[in-house]
């Protein structure tokens, strides 16, 4: 997705979820509007970018045979992060990618995750 595009971040995970366009009013975009402002208001950057980001994990984790929709990374992450810690989701991201990678399991992943305070922005983020 790119910054130009005027479709919402949540109807572009929903459909992209779905195989093919849905609508704004869709029960998966509303869910997921409503998980992009829980990730907002945990994270630095915005609903767009923590989108883009997760559907890259989703690639990056495809890559290595394991199979987690970008819906889950930032169910998952949402999860571990404290509303108001202002944590970077890219930098968290890469912690997860790499915790994954060494736990092999999502839940030991996070759990590693859970233990530390999550990474802050490493600079200028798109908002």
């Amino acid at each position: 997705m790119d910054i130009k595009d005027n479709i919402s971040p949540a109807v572009w995970l929903a459909s992209r979820e779905a195989g093919h366009d849905v609508a704004p009013n869709d029960p998966a975009a509303v869910s997921l509007r409503a998980l992009l402002d829980d990730a907002d208001a945990r994270f630095t950057e915005s609903p767009r970018m923590i989108a883009n980001r997760a559907v890259q994990v989703q690639a990056m984790l495809a890559e290595r045979g394991v199979k987690e929709s970008a819906r889950e990374v930032i169910e998952g992450l949402v999860s571990i992060g404290h509303v108001g810690e202002r944590a970077g989701f890219g930098e968290t991201c890469q912690h997860y990618v790499n915790a994954r990678a060494a736990s092999g399991s999502r839940v030991a992943a996070l759990e590693a995750l859970r233990r530390q305070p999550l990474p802050p922005p490493s600079g200028s983020e798109e908002r």
